[in-house]
């Protein structure tokens, strides 16, 4: 195989969730483009990092210093949401049904994959709820990581750092899914079902 074409899909396997026959897919099917849209792909990727930024406040993307959430100020500056990547914070915005903050992790605490609460943003978090804790004293810090194993020590990790604080620290309610028979539910939703019922 043309050593060229090998490398380009060694480069697209550096992309979460791509593999071998994906990044071979990706190579194939960008040879099949004109070079004009091979050109402005290429124009775009090389310019990403100056075209796009990071909310100062929640870490979304964002074109200024503030994203359109921070910036909103409609938003209720009482409740944070806290979301592992912004993939996360997408899907509960388009669901149209909270109004609050957000504040974007960055990923989860995994030791298998060398992440530790220290590659997360969580101590931004902490100054965060620290300033907006001096002015609002009804606040509420919404822990929104992924139900698995790196989610939920994520969740309580921060839970720990925050039980002493004056702040209402909530989680996502977790259970039996609408239609699904109790007979069939695993150990885990059963207990989470219990757990965080109203």
């Amino acid at each position: 195989m043309n050593p060229r074409f090998k490398y380009l899909v060694r480069l697209f396997q550096k992309l979460p969730g791509v593999g071998p026959r994906q990044g071979t897919r990706f190579v194939l099917s960008l040879l099949g483009r004109d070079e004009t849209e091979l050109a402005e792909l290429g124009e775009a990727i090389a310019t990403l990092k100056k075209s796009v930024r990071f909310c100062t406040e929640c870490f979304n993307v964002s074109d200024e210093q503030l994203c359109s959430v921070c910036a909103n100020p409609r938003r209720d500056a009482s409740k944070v949401m806290v979301v592992e990547k912004i993939t996360d914070l997408d899907s509960i915005e388009r669901t149209g049904l909270y109004r609050g903050l957000y504040h974007v992790l960055g990923g989860s605490i995994n030791p298998v994959e060398g992440i530790s609460a220290d590659h997360l943003r969580i101590r931004e978090l902490q100054n965060r709820i620290k300033k907006i804790a001096q002015t609002k004293e009804d606040f509420e810090l919404i822990l929104a990581t992924n139900a698995d194993t790196s989610g939920e020590t994520t969740a309580l990790y921060i839970r720990e750092i925050f039980k002493d604080s004056p702040i209402s620290l909530t989680r996502l309610g977790r259970g039996l899914s609408t239609g699904s028979n109790l007979e069939y539910a695993d150990e885990g939703t059963l207990k989470n079902a219990l757990d965080y019922r109203k």
